[in-house]
């Protein structure tokens, strides 16, 4: 049974099952969970209830719904099963809460159980001298579920009541934008034979006649062994390339592998995977209209890490590099100073910023001029971009950004979905750096 079989049939049990809170609630069909991917995680961005008859707009308020654990935000009607600047007459109600990226938001912490489990891990790998090739874990949450209460009466568009209720109205379905556009695939290594899980998003009108650029998004340690869509979900770096308003700006194909195992460690060692990762991209040139010129990688903190060895292995690959909350031996950097990079650190993060500075300190020692910035992390999307747009007007190619205070983990929460760094990595051109350099 295909996936597309298999979703089809579970709507149809969960149609056939309906939830006894959700009947109890009333005139309510359904309940679906829309969800967005920020960069501290996946959230529920807001609930469309369908009732079995038209709402009347002007008889819902904000104060109509309660979401537990969550501020709703906006409360309206609509024609269609979607949200909407502003409402109408109909049979959905959209109840809309706040999304916000947490700064200090923290993972979960391992069970006893789960930590007994790691040090089994740890003695059938040798100890705790070697960490790159150990599983994780990836058993962080990003719940896509929410429950409501109707607190207040709501009216139907012919006049009937529909009383509150002190029901739980519980959501049976979930959509994840942009992360549902993805595919799920896989790779057989050359060279282990071994897979290697991955997730693929594809322009929405991908024409093979066409080249499109190429971002390959690695995940942090924090996600290795977890479900091939954990990467999707634990953060925006594979999805922010793929929101409709980055693709208006530049198409391109995002690839982001979910590793079973950490692919590099603090010791400078690293597993086969990132070999496996360049076979993958080698296929993926084979199968799709890739513009072999502008392949690019990103990645957080292991993410970062194992991008930096793969362009230490193989330099003609990437036309440009986009590396956060990571770090690397600043004594094997040298030669990265000929590569387009651009490295974002956050100032608490003290291991990644002394060595990313040691490295930069190398490149300058060598020649090379490196524009470098500090910012506010709390600034807003917009002003973060045009603080990025002011940094790249230089037209430099090395490039370091420290984000004030912070964490390793805040780095990411902030560092993607930035138009102003976006746009300078898809000005990059791998066969214009091997020209000029």
């Amino acid at each position: 049974m295909d996936k597309r079989t298999l979703f089809a049939s579970l709507l149809a049990l969960l149609s056939g099952l309906m939830p006894a809170a959700l009947s109890a609630a009333g005139h309510v069909k359904s309940a679906t969970a829309i969800c967005r991917v920020l960069g501290d995680g996946r959230k529920v961005a807001a609930v469309v209830l369908e009732y079995d008859a038209p709402v009347a707009a002007r008889s819902l308020t904000p104060d109509s719904y309660r979401v537990e654990g969550r501020r709703v935000t906006r409360v309206y009607a609509n024609a269609r099963p979607e949200r909407a600047l502003q409402g109408v007459d109909g049979p959905y109600v959209v109840v809309e809460v706040e999304t916000a990226v947490d700064l200090d938001a923290q993972p979960r912490q391992p069970t006893a159980a789960e930590l007994e489990l790691k040090r089994e891990r740890d003695r059938l790998q040798g100890g705790p001298g070697l960490r790159a090739g150990w599983s994780t874990g990836g058993d962080d949450t990003y719940p896509d579920d929410a429950t409501l209460y109707q607190q207040a009466d709501i009216r139907t568009t012919d006049g009937s009541i529909y009383a509150a209720n002190g029901c739980p109205i519980v959501t049976t379905r979930a959509i994840t934008l942009v992360a549902d556009d993805f595919r799920q695939e896989s790779f057989v290594s050359p060279y282990t034979g071994q897979t290697l899980p991955y997730n693929i998003y594809l322009p929405a009108d991908y024409d093979p006649a066409q080249r499109y650029p190429l971002v390959l998004f690695i995940h942090d340690a924090g996600t290795a062994s977890g479900p091939v869509t954990q990467t999707l979900y634990q953060g925006n770096g594979a999805t922010s390339w793929a929101e409709p308003e980055a693709q208006a700006r530049h198409r391109c194909i995002v690839v982001a592998p979910e590793y079973p195992v950490v692919t590099v460690d603090d010791s400078w060692n690293y597993s086969h995977h990132l070999d496996t990762t360049i076979a993958l991209l080698e296929a993926l040139q084979r199968r799709y209209a890739i513009d072999g010129e502008r392949i690019y990688v990103t990645g957080q903190s292991m993410g970062c890490m194992s991008s930096i060895v793969m362009m230490l292995k193989r330099p003609d690959l990437f036309a440009g590099a986009l590396l956060v909350a990571g770090k690397w031996d600043p004594a094997l950097m040298g030669p990265l100073d000929r590569q387009n990079l651009w490295i974002i650190s956050c100032e608490g993060d003290l291991t990644s910023n002394a060595l990313q500075g040691e490295a930069v300190a190398r490149w300058r020692e060598q020649g090379s001029t490196v524009a470098e910035a500090t910012w506010d992390m709390t600034l807003s999307r917009d002003e973060l971009s045009a603080e990025a747009d002011r940094l790249r007007a230089g037209g430099d190619h090395l490039l370091f950004t420290h984000l004030t205070g912070g964490s390793h983990r805040a780095t990411w929460f902030v560092s993607y979905g930035i138009a102003g760094i976006q746009e300078w990595l898809f000005e990059q051109r791998k066969c214009a750096a091997a020209a000029s350099r």
